[in-house]
Parts: C-alpha cells; sequence; structure tokens
C-alpha cells in the first residue's frame, strides 16, 4: 500500500544512517476518503493525501509499505514494520515560510530534502 507518512528531521537522520525508516503512522488514499474529495483523478488524490499528512509535518516520506487502515474516511494507516529504503519512492519536504509548498526530492536526497526543510 502507498503511504504518505509525516516524518520529523530527526527520523531523516536516522533512516540516513541505517537506510530503515521507523515510523508508525501514515495516511493512505481510501475509497471513503477520496469519495469526499468526489475525484477520480489519482495525481490529484495524491496531491491532496500530500497536504494533510504535511499538516502534521512539513517533512513527508512516500513508501510502498505495509499499513492496515485505521480511518478510511479520513485516509489514517498503521504501519506495522520498519520501512527499507528499497521501499521509499519520494520524500517531500516544505520550508518554514511556506509549509503548505512541498518540494520532491527522489528516495536518494534525504540531504537535499533536510536542507530544503530547514531553509
Amino acid at each position: 500500500m502507498r503511504v504518505w507518512i509525516p516524518v520529523t528531521a530527526q527520523q531523516i537522520i536516522e533512516f540516513k544512517d541505517s537506510n530503515v525508516l521507523a515510523a508508525t503512522q501514515g495516511y493512505t488514499v481510501t475509497q471513503g476518503w477520496a469519495q469526499d474529495w468526489d475525484e477520480s483523478d489519482p495525481e490529484v488524490l495524491e496531491a491532496e493525501i500530500l497536504q494533510v499528512a504535511g499538516s502534521d509535518s512539513r517533512i513527508v516520506v512516500v513508501a510502498e509499505c505495509m499499513a492496515e487502515v485505521q480511518n478510511s474516511q479520513t485516509g489514517q494507516a498503521s504501519i506495522s514494520n520498519p520501512i527499507a529504503k528499497a521501499q521509499i519512492q519520494a520524500i517531500f519536504a516544505a520550508k518554514a515560510s511556506e509549509p503548505q509548498d512541498f518540494l520532491w526530492f527522489g528516495p536518494t536526497e534525504p540531504d537535499e530534502a533536510l536542507v530544503w526543510h530547514s531553509s
């Protein structure tokens, strides 16, 4: 399942050191959540779920991982296992001055995401 995971800068630092991301909560596009948006374009829905996850943190990791939907209406999901580097598809980061404007970084660019986040 593709999950948008709000993380802290410290979690990214630990991920860089271990190649494993430890996280327990995230958001996923569920049918119930998508119906509330009255939207069918997957790209639009993914941009919206990024904003939802981004309301919890200015760094959001997108990963294909094992997760269980906790609330279909809000898209909240519980992550049971640590996430390996190979499962991470993207890192999004926003500046404090523009917390809703996320910039995309590849899974091999955690340093760049941290610099952007702290600028």
